[in-house]
C-alpha cells in the first residue's frame, strides 16, 4: 500500500451510500486496479446517517483512504471539498454507487497526458430489467454525442472523469451552490481551457436513477439541465443521493 505523495487522488462524495460504497471501494483497491500508480482515495461524507462511514472504514487498512466530513449539504459542496483536499497532481472524480473496471486509473491518467484538459468515460447499468439495461447501455454513448453536438464539448460525468489539479483550479472549480449538474457546470468551464476527451469504456453505475423508468429518469436530467444552464437557476435539485 502506497501512502505518501500520491500522484493521483480519487474523490468520492457520499450521502447514505451503505448499499453501494463497499463494492465501489473494493473495485478501487490495488488488488483490483493492478496499477503501479501511487494513488489515494478521498471519501467525502456529506452527513450520512447510515452505515456508509463504518463500511468505508473497513477498507482503510488495505488502501490509502481518507474519510473527510463535509457538513454543508450538497453535491457541489461535497465534490469541491474533496478536490480541495486532494494531494495528487491528477484528480479522478467518482461516485459511491459506481464500480470501476481494472485499469480505470491507468486509462484516465494516460489519457490526460495527450494534450487534453479533461477526460471522461461512458457508463452502463446492469441492475435493472434486461430490456432497460439494454436500452440504456445502447443510448448512453449516443446521448453523449448529441450533447457534444449541442454544446460543442463532451460532458464531464461526476461518476467517472479525470482532470489535472492545475486545470481544475484554473477553471474555477465546482460551483458549491449547486445541488445538481455540478459536473456539467464544471465541463462548461473546462471546455474553455481545452479539449474534453471521452473514452467509450464504461464503468458500471447503479440503475436507481431510473427506478421509475428510463424516460422519467432521463427527463429529470434534461429538466435540471434546462433550469441550470438555460434559466440560470441556482436552486436546481436532483433527488438521487451522491
Amino acid at each position: 500500500m502506497r501512502n505518501s505523495n500520491p500522484k493521483v487522488s480519487i474523490v468520492i462524495p457520499a450521502y447514505n451510500e451503505e448499499k453501494y460504497i463497499g463494492n465501489s471501494l473494493r473495485s478501487l483497491q490495488e488488488s483490483e486496479q493492478k496499477t503501479k500508480i501511487n494513488y489515494e482515495v478521498i471519501l467525502v461524507d456529506n452527513n450520512s446517517s447510515d452505515q456508509t462511514v463504518k463500511i468505508a472504514q473497513k477498507f482503510a487498512k488495505d488502501m490509502n483512504l481518507r474519510i473527510i466530513k463535509e457538513d454543508k449539504q450538497g453535491r457541489g459542496m461535497a465534490r469541491a471539498r474533496g478536490f480541495a483536499e486532494a494531494k495528487g497532481d491528477i484528480i479522478l472524480s467518482a461516485d459511491a454507487d459506481t464500480i470501476f473496471y481494472q485499469g480505470w486509473i491507468e486509462t484516465l491518467t494516460s489519457a490526460l497526458k495527450k494534450n487534453v484538459a479533461a477526460v471522461t468515460t461512458s457508463c452502463k447499468i446492469v441492475d435493472c430489467s434486461p430490456l432497460k439495461n439494454l436500452l440504456f447501455n445502447w443510448l448512453q454513448p449516443i446521448m453523449a454525442l448529441l450533447y457534444r453536438l449541442f454544446t460543442g464539448h463532451y460532458w464531464l460525468c461526476g461518476f467517472s472523469f479525470g482532470i489535472t489539479k492545475s486545470v481544475y483550479e484554473k477553471s474555477g472549480g465546482f460551483d458549491t451552490a449547486l445541488q445538481a449538474q455540478e459536473d456539467l457546470d464544471l465541463a462548461f468551464k473546462v471546455a474553455k481551457l481545452g479539449k474534453i476527451k471521452v473514452i467509450n469504456k464504461p464503468v458500471i453505475f447503479s440503475g436507481r436513477r431510473f427506478k421509475d423508468g428510463l424516460v422519467t429518469g432521463t427527463y429529470e436530467y434534461i429538466k435540471t439541465f434546462i433550469e441550470a444552464f438555460v434559466l440560470k437557476k441556482k436552486d436546481v435539485y436532483l433527488d438521487n443521493p451522491r
